[in-house]
């Protein structure tokens, strides 16, 4: 699932939006995101640290690469 979470963080830089179509990635992605939220949210916050705007996704802040 980090694959996925680090594809879906490089093409929101790029501006662009990944869908999951399938419903049981879609249901074991936010899974892992619960599971690993507050890991996600330190790894950005060093880039969030260097004033890069920043957005909340499900409680998770998210980083724009």
């Amino acid at each position: 699932m980090h694959f996925y979470w680090r594809v879906i963080e490089e093409l929101k830089y790029l501006g662009e939006m990944w869908i999951f179509h399938d419903p049981t990635l879609r249901r074991h992605f936010n899974q892992w995101l619960r599971k690993k939220e507050k890991v996600l949210a330190m790894s950005v916050a060093e880039e969030c640290s260097l004033k890069k705007p920043v957005f909340k996704s499900g409680g998770i802040i998210q980083s724009l690469n």
